[in-house]
């Protein structure tokens, strides 16, 4: 799985290229040459390989036998603070029955045992604030974390744009052009051919902040929408025809004239994130890349403009949008408002994260699963927003003692993650028990192998996200201000990205 990677058969073919090209190398600097080469296109859509034809050659990361001498690996990461998004990906105390935690457990213990080394994680004091503590390391020259799982957007690019972390590309045995990587993010996220976090098999919450579309069943059969599925499979999916359908399955219940969150029916739920989410499902973002793999401003562009004009339509009709910001009276408007909403069959589509489906197991009524709209039908492929706010990433902090120690343990756990925490995670757990049908297995692969990542979101460079953001929350889909509110920070945004791209090349 893991964004590029949908069965093992796709695995071997493209690991069977790789090595054709030599770029199974031990040392871990193979990905510059590719990342300079590339810009930040996603993939198109992949088709699924059959079953039958899933391979059996497990692939040899060719890392050398150590022995550290039972070394504590400390890893600081998110916690379980957070109701939404919990780090259960790092350590599992015992085997439990629980697919993901057994695979944790397993992956550890084969790596302990064959390194003579043991895992300890660290949870974040404060998970609104997770850099305080890797920053305050950092800057007292600590030796406290050999690595850690943090989320890109406001954390751990600062710590690159500080100084902070280590270039990924210059660390013995970690070899980023592996399978066990996502390549769709290396391509996308890299800066100037470096890489400073990655995502990869190691990690679940990084698939669970993936956007996607949960549509209710019952609702979608009362109201006699066309099949959703085959609207989908026949790239007929748009954000035109989601907005449609949104306008047929909003109905004020009471007939009070007004809409009311839990006494009406809701053709979507949004909330502000979701416009960066839809936006990208065209296939943009709000910065791309030149041919020296350096970010450029793109928010600007037509196709972004139109596309975001198209998705106001819908998240700003609060009509038949419930815009979870604008809701007010819950101290977790998500857990006790929007969930609930969904869950009591008054909303159609539940623009979200992939995290809901684990939390909408227990759903009475079925729901559905498919991609992100395209812009319109003429569009190539689907394109599945990954959250920078939500997600975890792996860096490594500057303080590290022992890097050729760090790169061996992260690419023997990514490797072991590849063969049992991404099988436990997609097939046992997402596919088998939170989707509720064979159309949504199959959405699924066509989901994570469509990933697209921005790194304006992630970066922020003089407030894009807010300029971009400035028409979300306003009647309408009137988008008549957005290019002179680009326009006025436009200097700070490229003065931002000069800044940063100077440091990284110093």
């Amino acid at each position: 799985m893991k964004k590029t990677r949908l069965t093992a058969a796709l695995l071997a073919a493209l690991t069977l290229a790789q090595l054709s090209l030599g770029a199974c190398s031990g040392a871990g600097n193979g990905a510059a040459e590719e990342q300079n080469a590339q810009n930040a296109a996603p993939a198109a859509n992949a088709e699924p390989a059959a079953e039958e034809e899933k391979a059996e050659t497990r692939i040899d990361p060719e890392l050398p036998e150590r022995d550290f001498g039972g070394y504590e690996f400390r890893m600081l990461g998110k916690g379980t603070s957070n109701p939404h998004w919990k780090s259960m990906d790092l350590t599992a105390e015992e085997l439990n029955g629980d697919a993901i935690n057994d695979a944790v457990y397993q992956r550890n213990s084969i790596v302990s045992d064959r390194y003579n080394v043991s895992f300890v994680e660290y949870a974040v004091g404060d998970y609104f604030n997770q850099g305080k503590e890797f920053t305050n390391s950092v800057l007292s020259n600590a030796d406290d974390y050999d690595m850690a799982a943090l989320k890109p957007d406001g954390v751990v690019s600062s710590f690159i744009s500080n100084g902070y972390v280590v270039e990924l590309g210059t660390v013995p045995y970690m070899n980023l052009t592996r399978p066990w990587y996502d390549q769709n993010m290396i391509r996308q996220m890299s800066l100037g051919g470096k890489v400073y976090l990655v995502m990869g098999d190691m990690l679940t919450m990084d698939n669970d902040a993936i956007g996607a579309v949960f549509f209710n069943k019952k609702l979608a059969g009362d109201y006699n929408i066309e099949n959703l599925y085959t609207l989908t499979d026949e790239g007929r999916w748009t954000i035109d025809r989601m907005t449609e359908f949104s306008e047929t399955a909003a109905q004020d219940v009471n007939g009070d004239g007004v809409m009311k969150p839990m006494d009406d029916v809701w053709g979507a739920l949004t909330e502000y994130s979701t416009t960066f989410a839809l936006n990208s499902g065209a296939g943009v973002t709000m910065i791309s890349k030149d041919e020296n793999d350096l970010p450029v401003v793109s928010a600007g562009e037509e196709k972004y403009a139109n596309m975001y004009e198209k998705v106001l339509k819908l998240q700003n009709n609060w009509d038949i949008a419930l815009y979870a910001e604008a809701v007010s009276g819950y101290s977790d408007v998500w857990v006790e408002c929007l969930d609930v909403v969904f869950e009591s069959d008054r909303a159609l589509f539940n623009i979200c994260w992939m995290n809901r489906a684990s939390l909408f197991r227990n759903m009475e009524t079925d729901f559905g699963i498919i991609p992100l709209p395209k812009y319109d039908e003429g569009q190539d492929g689907y394109h599945s927003f990954v959250s920078m706010y939500c997600a975890n990433s792996i860096e490594i902090p500057k303080t590290a003692q022992d890097l050729e120690r760090t790169g061996i343990i992260i690419e023997a756990l990514s490797c072991e993650s590849m063969y049992l925490l991404t099988p436990a995670y997609y097939d046992k757990t997402l596919k088998s028990k939170e989707s509720r049908d064979e159309e949504s297995s199959r959405m699924l692969d066509v989901i994570f192998a469509t990933t697209i990542y921005d790194l304006g979101y992630m970066f922020n460079w003089g407030g894009i996200c807010s300029a971009v953001g400035s028409m979300v929350g306003k009647s309408g889909g009137d988008i008549s201000g957005y290019a002179s509110a680009l326009q006025r920070s436009n200097k700070a945004i490229t003065k931002n990205i000069e800044k940063d791209m100077k440091a990284i090349a110093e």
